[in-house]
């Protein structure tokens, strides 16, 4: 869910140059001094095993450490531009700079090399570029088709249309407000898109019934959070999903349900998608309670928070929609506490 930048990474740092270098002189070093140590030994038992005096031994051995030291040098330094300029070409993407490059050189084989290396780092950003395509296509059927569940959802009873797509549109909102990155944001509104899904599991009579709920078909209603875990569960790929469809009834002070989870229990996912739900259900009409304006809903959000809801994810709600970040149409009149189901009962 993750976006990825198109720009393909530095392969090596230039600082790293110089090192290569030294690595390469040392070993031009041993392999040069080995040389003349056995070249040396070889001419001693050519002459019989003599004494050689130690002032021509002397010489002979400083002569060929500066012949190695230098042919060593002169060497690595070579290696080492051809390096740089190696990586100069790949790391710039630039075919015209390649080709330019080896057009220039006097080295066949380096001319050779840059050509190598250019076309396989084309041919790997070209694969990645690919894989990125193909992934964001995937990431978009694989949104589409959440949109698909949650209006399916939303699609068993009149009074639900557009609910979890508002409910998905007031998280992400809370949530980038609150300065989330990106990804928890995304994370936040697919949950919020699927946080009624486990309704599938309710029976239909009392997902559309039009008059407040009894007692006990109340506690069936409540198990659609867990239910829509269940269903959530077995695809690996949505279980950062999971809190916010399995908790987002719990409350701060413990009363809410499935499991009476209380304060910094409750994941922020899910509390900010508790905030959201029952700011759209009260901003739109239910078979048991009429609509009620916006600013009355969110006096009611502000007297339960810190109780029911995170006092946080209510301030950021109230800052959206006094600034018009947040804006719900068709604002009706408001209604008085009597007229409304208690509080606990709102799905």
């Amino acid at each position: 869910m993750q976006r990825s930048s198109r720009n393909v990474p530095q392969l090596a740092s230039a600082a790293g140059i110089p090192r290569f270098r030294q690595r390469v002189f040392g070993r031009f070093m041993v392999a040069f001094c080995a040389i003349i140590a056995a070249t040396a030994g070889s001419i001693w038992l050519a002459l019989g095993a003599r004494v050689i005096p130690s002032a021509t031994l002397t010489v002979g051995v400083m002569a060929g450490l500066c012949v190695s030291i230098l042919i060593s040098l002169l060497w690595s330094t070579r290696i080492e531009r051809r390096v740089g300029d190696l990586m100069q070409v790949i790391q710039s993407g630039s075919p015209s700079l390649g080709q330019e490059m080896a057009r220039r050189s006097r080295d066949r084989l380096f001319a050779e090399v840059v050509v190598v290396w250019q076309a396989a780092v084309k041919g790997l950003q070209d694969a990645w570029v690919e894989k990125q395509d193909e992934a964001r296509r995937n990431y978009e059927a694989f949104t589409e088709f959440i949109r698909m569940i949650a209006k399916a959802v939303d699609e068993r009873a009149a009074y639900l249309r557009g609910h979890s797509e508002r409910v998905a549109h007031y998280s992400a909102s809370i949530a980038d407000k609150m300065g989330l990155d990106g990804d928890q944001v995304e994370q936040i509104r697919l949950a919020a898109l699927l946080h009624d899904i486990g309704t599938l599991g309710i029976e239909d009579y009392l997902v559309t019934k039009d008059a407040p709920l009894a007692p006990d078909e109340f506690e069936i209603v409540k198990a659609h959070t867990v239910k829509g875990a269940a269903i959530l569960r077995p695809i690996e790929m949505l279980h950062d999903l999971i809190p916010g469809v399995e908790l987002h009834h719990e409350s701060l002070d413990g009363m809410g349900y499935p499991y009476g989870l209380k304060g910094e229990e409750i994941p922020l996912m899910a509390r900010i998608i508790s905030v959201a739900d029952s700011f759209d259900a009260m901003t739109t009409p239910r078979p048991y309670q009429a609509a009620m304006n916006s600013d009355y809903v969110l006096e009611i959000l502000k007297r339960l928070s810190g109780t029911r809801y995170d006092p946080a994810v209510v301030t950021a709600l109230v800052s959206l929609v006094r600034s018009g970040a947040v804006e719900v149409k068709e604002m009706r009149v408001p209604v008085s506490f009597r007229m409304r189901r208690p509080m606990v009962e709102t799905v």
